[in-house]
C-alpha cells in the first residue's frame, strides 16, 4: 500500500531575511516531509509531506520556532 502525499503551502512572514531559503529549508527537513520547493519571490514554501506522519500544523510550527 503506498502512503498518500499532500501538498501545502506555507507563507514566510521574513523573506527579507537574506537566509530565509536555507533556513526554511533546515525547518521543513524533518521525518515525513517529501519535498520543499521556496519561491524567493513570493515568499511561499510550497511542501509535499506524509500526513500519517506529520501534520500542515506541525510544519508551520517548525517554520515559525526558525524565527520565519
Amino acid at each position: 500500500m503506498t502512503q498518500q502525499m499532500l501538498w501545502t503551502t506555507l507563507y514566510v512572514d521574513s523573506i527579507d531575511r537574506r537566509d530565509w531559503i536555507a533556513r526554511a529549508t533546515r525547518a521543513l527537513s524533518i521525518n515525513g516531509v517529501d519535498k520543499i520547493i521556496p519561491d524567493a519571490h513570493s515568499g511561499q514554501v510550497r511542501v509535499r509531506y506524509n500526513p500519517d506522519t506529520v501534520t500542515s500544523f506541525q510544519l508551520s510550527a517548525h517554520l515559525r520556532a526558525s524565527g520565519l
